[in-house]
């Protein structure tokens, strides 16, 4: 008869704990220790965790009250088993993981141990002590204190991948700490593996943090994941171990040069046009985005970072090497100076000057965007260029101006436009390279007027070659003036020019100043004798006539030259008026000359005092007559109104000492007056008597020796132009013991004899008459 095992659910069956020798099935003793036996007197109280242990309803380690089992063995941390897992980030192939929790070889009590009733009331009072709820207080103190199981290297690299920085960076550094051999855990047994794991996290983060940092950039507004990446800078900065000393924040502002130089890259790539396109894009690619690190970066970040200072300094570099990288290209002139304006000018005024952020700019601690070596290169190229530039196309316009004066030019319109082609030529490279800088400036300056120094003297040598090649021509006589007019108007506009770019030098051109206007007076001086030799030659019939013998009866000769004078003369108000002025003073002396020439030669002879009152008031009467003229003239020359009178009160005065005077105001208005001037005055006088001569001539003695002295550039020689044979010898008798008859006979030996010697040119020529009075 088979044995009948006991009911335990029968009411005399006690439902008390049993032995432990003999075992109960509703209780496991391995994973909760040894227990005390029920009858003890120690209380026992059973927590939440304890009753979801016990709980029939457990799952995956945890119970359905959702509270873990008891808590297992640490173990070692996780690594990954190469490089290029790490990289893709995929989890080590493996297993499941054993269950922590009581259901992972924990046994579980029946739910009749926990749901039956028996009729033992200290059983029922014992459960309902193991279910008594303990503080909720207690329970998160406990969770708090249990360890924190460490991450494996996979899963720290997918942490970087979620971009959860800050707390990935926490893990390297318990990583770290763990290769170095402060912490100790369970498995550590590649400690060179585990280094060289951390290299390449820290290098998976800082590349994911250097993409937040260039994503920030480009977004106009507030990166979410940005204060990860400034959590991570000063969680390293606080580190005080050396592995502290990484530096973060200077690789920090790397990525953001790094970043910007991407961004100007990005946007001039496939774009190259020419160098002012380029340039109005990288402007406003700065502009705004200068204004987005005022507008949004600067909040995200903290105060100490610097951030604006940090992006100004990149993007200036930044701007500074694509300045750098066009001056490798082959410049033209406009493009060397459009780098230099936008090294010296543009960039401080269209950028860093802009209202949005020049209040936060100091643009002198960032300095200008090329080198000096650069900038000097640079400036040395553009002087180079233009002074071979300026040259040829100097000489083009000279040619063509040559080919001009070749045509007929009966045409009065003598505005060719020539000096304002030439002046047009370097006019623009004189204004505006003192824009660049003062030195540059005056590079240039002296580059163009070394340039037009070289012009105006091969200006002058054709305007020469021309005259010589026009002499003669009498049948084109209007034509010539009016060609002369017109080349000589180019001086005053050349004189300006010249001047001015010698103040820009400052004073350095004063040579080639020097050069440039003594070609121009050489060009005013050709067109001024020309004009007169052209106005003389019309003349010279009345001129001929001047105190000959019939010079004093009737007034011919000076109607006809006044006439000339007027018809020829209205011409030249055409001419500027330094030209001018230069003209109708070089004609007033060549007139007066030829007045004065015969008077002084000893054409006419006046013995008695009768002729010579005649003469002199007749050389007083049209020597008033062309004064008039030549003061409706407007000439500089007044001074040559008083030749005349001073040389007829010579001839009419009869008191020595008087005569003197005269002789001294003379000099003192022509220092070119000389002893055998007045020799030859006192000749035609009629003045032989030695001591009443020595006298007189005394006044001159000091000048003796000063006609090798060449005259004064302001006070233009006149007297030096009269040109005398021979000096005037006296003899030494008394002519006042003489009859009337003998110095008769003698004056005209002597007159007679100097006429014969006298050479047409410079005398006498045919059809002149010699006047004895």
């Amino acid at each position: 008869m088979p044995v009948t095992a006991p009911n335990p659910f029968e009411e005399n069956t006690p439902l008390d704990r049993p032995a432990p020798e003999g075992g109960n099935p509703f209780f496991d003793y391995e994973g909760e220790g040894k227990r005390e036996p029920m009858g003890s007197d120690a209380k026992r109280r059973g927590t939440l965790e304890k009753i979801a242990g016990l709980s029939p309803f457990w799952k995956g380690g945890k119970s359905l009250l959702g509270v873990k089992g008891a808590p297992e063995k640490r173990r070692g941390r996780r690594r990954s088993e190469d490089v290029s897992l790490l990289s893709l980030g995929r989890k080590k192939e493996g297993g499941e993981e054993e269950g922590g929790g009581p259901g992972g070889g924990v046994k579980r009590l029946s739910f009749l141990w926990l749901g039956g009733s028996g009729v033992n009331s200290g059983n029922r009072s014992r459960r309902e002590s193991m279910v008594e709820v303990v503080p909720e207080s207690n329970e998160v103190i406990r969770e708090a204190e249990k360890p924190r199981e460490p991450l494996s290297v996979l899963e720290i690299l997918q942490l970087i991948q979620r971009r959860e920085l800050r707390s990935a960076d926490q893990h390297i550094i318990e990583l770290e700490a763990e290769c170095d051999g402060e912490l100790s855990p369970v498995g550590l047994k590649s400690p060179g593996r585990q280094a060289k794991d951390v290299t390449l996290l820290y290098e998976a983060l800082m590349k994911e943090m250097w993409a937040v940092v260039e994503e920030s950039l480009n977004n106009k507004g507030k990166h979410l994941k940005l204060d990860e990446v400034i959590g991570v800078i000063q969680q390293e900065e606080a580190r005080e171990n050396p592995h502290g000393k990484k530096n973060m924040r200077a690789h920090w502002a790397e990525a953001v040069q790094s970043s910007v130089q991407q961004r100007l890259k990005s946007n001039l790539e496939g774009k190259m046009g020419s160098l002012p396109s380029q340039a109005d894009r990288v402007k406003r690619i700065v502009v705004e985005d200068l204004t987005s690190v005022k507008n949004y970066l600067v909040c995200s970040y903290p105060r100490d970072f610097e951030v604006f200072r940090i992006y100004l300094s990149a993007y200036h570099r930044g701007v500074a090497d694509w300045l750098s990288a066009a001056t490798q290209r082959d410049l033209e002139t406009n493009d060397i100076y459009f780098i230099l304006d936008w090294n010296s000018n543009v960039y401080c005024r269209d950028i860093l000057s802009r209202p949005e952020i020049s209040p936060i700019i100091n643009p002198y601690e960032l300095g200008p965007l090329l080198t000096s070596d650069t900038r000097t290169m640079l400036e040395q190229q553009y002087v180079s260029l233009i002074q071979h530039r300026i040259s040829h196309r100097l000489e083009e316009e000279l040619k063509v101006e040559q080919d001009r004066w070749m045509q007929t030019m009966r045409n009065e319109d003598l505005h060719s436009g020539f000096s304002g082609r030439i002046i047009q030529i370097m006019k623009p490279n004189i204004d505006r390279a003192p824009v660049i800088s003062e030195g540059f400036g005056i590079m240039v300056s002296m580059s163009c007027l070394g340039c037009f120094s070289e012009f105006l003297s091969r200006f002058h040598k054709s305007v020469e070659r021309f005259y010589i090649e026009q002499e003669g021509l009498t049948e084109t006589t209007e034509a010539f003036i009016f060609c002369i007019i017109s080349i000589v108007n180019c001086c005053p506009p050349f004189r300006e020019f010249t001047s001015r770019m010698t103040q820009l030098a400052k004073g350095d051109g004063a040579d080639l100043q020097g050069q440039a206007e003594g070609s121009l007076d050489r060009i005013t001086a050709l067109a001024t004798r020309a004009i007169s030799d052209l106005i003389l030659l019309d003349i010279k019939p009345f001129s001929k006539k001047l105190l000959g013998r019939r010079w004093l009866n009737n007034s011919e000769a000076c109607e006809g030259i006044v006439s000339i004078l007027g018809e020829r003369t209205s011409a030249l108000r055409k001419l500027s008026p330094g030209p001018y002025h230069a003209a109708i003073s070089e004609l007033h002396r060549r007139i007066v000359l030829e007045l004065v020439r015969p008077l002084i030669q000893g054409k006419m002879s006046c013995t008695t005092s009768k002729a010579r009152r005649k003469v002199a008031a007749k050389l007083r009467e049209e020597s008033k007559q062309l004064g008039q003229i030549f003061s409706k003239l407007e000439s500089p020359q007044a001074t040559l109104d008083q030749v005349i009178p001073r040389l007829t009160e010579i001839l009419v005065l009869e008191d020595t000492a008087s005569i003197q005077m005269e002789v001294g105001m003379l000099v003192s208005d022509f220092p070119d007056f000389r002893k055998r001037h007045l020799s030859s005055l006192l000749d035609v006088r009629g003045l032989w008597d030695p001591s009443s001569r020595h006298q007189i001539l005394g006044v001159l003695h000091d000048l003796e020796g000063a006609d090798a002295l060449p005259p004064c550039r302001s006070a233009p020689g006149f007297f030096s132009e009269i040109g005398l044979t021979r000096d005037t010898r006296c003899l030494n008798i008394s002519l006042s013991r003489a009859s009337q008859f003998g110095r008769r006979t003698l004056s005209r030996f002597s007159h007679r004899q100097r006429s014969t010697s006298r050479p047409s040119s410079g005398g006498l020529g045919n059809g002149e008459e010699d006047t004895q009075l």
